[in-house]
């Protein structure tokens, strides 16, 4: 393990430093870093030219004896120098090592670098911080000279939970998220955590899977598991706690229990509706078109009476009503035209709807794209991925909308 620290030009002041029940009385914090961590093998600290030439350098280097290194960094007067600054803390930690960072003697802008830089090398090089912490002086007891040592660490897996919650809410994968309250909640033998964590992936498979039966009963239990573990997001997951509600007001839109109950349908198909705009908006194309499928062939089975989950028969009446209203005026292989009377039943009563020519649209721009994107781009003359996206969202996305308004569902 090796330590990270830093040494200015102040004239610095001799203080007790506390930290987990240990003492150690000096100038130099730096000097403290074998004493508070023992498996310490290296003190590398960055010193300026400026520094290097200064007689604090000296005394804390015969302080530290083989224990310290010099790491040499420019003043920090330019972005370029900040740069070179960043460029020194990621290339002084080789992969997999584990590192403390002492930003008490560092200044101006370097304890923001030091953050950052920890934050990357624990995901490029998998490096364990195993602390970063900041010797108070100016906190001290001023009656017995007594400096408290603050733990920044979790500020530094705050980017973890920002990162994590922002790939939840922006593409719908908690994987990461779960992962994080799960290790916590085990950790601190929190049960309201790790279950917060389990609530989380479920919700977070239904959307990836493209479940919206599963989502809105998840969504809800995920609201409710939130609240229960709030007291123990305050005390063992702060990061996260500051995020929550972001994630309940996210997903408690998509929140319904018992989604296919009779009283549920309208508001189930509504939320439907908004999760084909959200897959869209989101740039998930696939989820969107499969929804946006099936979510007609619902809608239209429910308008017809035939009920809201429709059992095999009854869904095959409706694709091939749907796919012969497209039909309807096409020459077929045997040279007739295919007219209304070839309509089946269902789709006899759907040419006598006001939104036939809707219907007729979507069902023929959506088949189009859905065929495309379940080939995989493995059919002579794929259409470009591009061009599918732009299909999506200018062509059949605004027919579903059209039609979602006309029946209230928007």
């Amino acid at each position: 393990m090796k330590a990270i620290s830093f040494l200015g030009t102040t004239s610095y002041k001799e203080t007790t430093y506390v930290w987990n029940g240990h003492e150690f009385r000096t100038c130099f914090f730096g000097e403290t870093l074998p004493h508070f961590f023992p498996g310490l093998e290296r003190v590398l600290v960055f010193v300026t030219p400026t520094v290097q030439e200064h007689s604090n350098w000296a005394e804390l280097r015969c302080r530290l004896g083989e224990l310290a290194h010099p790491v040499p960094i420019p003043e920090g007067h330019s972005e370029s120098e900040l740069w070179e600054i960043f460029d020194a803390l990621t290339g002084a930690v080789s992969e997999q090592e584990t590192v403390i960072f002492d930003i008490t003697n560092s200044f101006r802008s370097i304890p923001l670098l030091v953050f950052l830089a920890a934050a990357y090398i624990r995901t490029a090089r998998r490096v364990r911080v195993h602390r970063v912490i900041y010797g108070a002086w100016e906190a001290r007891d001023k009656e017995t000279n007594r400096s408290p040592v603050f733990d920044l660490t979790p500020f530094v897996t705050l980017l973890d939970w920002l990162t994590a919650t922002n790939q939840f809410i922006y593409t719908g994968d908690a994987r990461y998220l779960a992962h994080l309250l799960t290790a916590e909640g085990q950790k601190r033998g929190s049960h309201a955590l790790k279950g917060a964590g389990d609530q989380l992936q479920s919700l977070s498979l239904g959307m990836m899977l493209c479940r919206p039966l599963e989502v809105m009963e998840q969504a809800g239990k995920v609201g409710r598991a939130l609240t229960t573990a709030e007291a123990d997001l305050a005390q063992w997951a702060h990061p996260f706690g500051l995020l929550a509600q972001r994630i309940r007001e996210e997903y408690a839109a998509r929140a319904l229990r018992a989604p296919t109950a009779p009283e549920n349908i309208e508001q189930s198909l509504k939320h439907q509706f908004m999760l084909i705009r959200w897959y869209l908006d989101n740039n998930q194309i696939i989820q969107a078109m499969t929804l946006a499928r099936e979510w007609g062939i619902t809608v239209i089975g429910w308008r017809l009476g035939r009920g809201f989950l429709l059992e095999l028969r009854e869904r095959e009446k409706v694709e091939r009503a749907l796919s012969g209203l497209v039909r309807v005026g096409r020459i077929q292989e045997d040279g007739t035209c295919f007219g209304i009377s070839d309509l089946n039943d269902e789709g006899r009563i759907l040419w006598g709807w006001p939104e036939r020519d809707a219907l007729r649209a979507l069902w023929n721009h959506l088949t189009a794209v859905r065929n495309e994107l379940d080939h995989a781009g493995m059919n002579p003359g794929p259409m470009k991925a591009a061009r599918l996206v732009r299909k999506a969202r200018e062509e059949v996305w605004p027919r579903v909308e059209e039609l979602a308004r006309a029946w209230g569902l928007a």
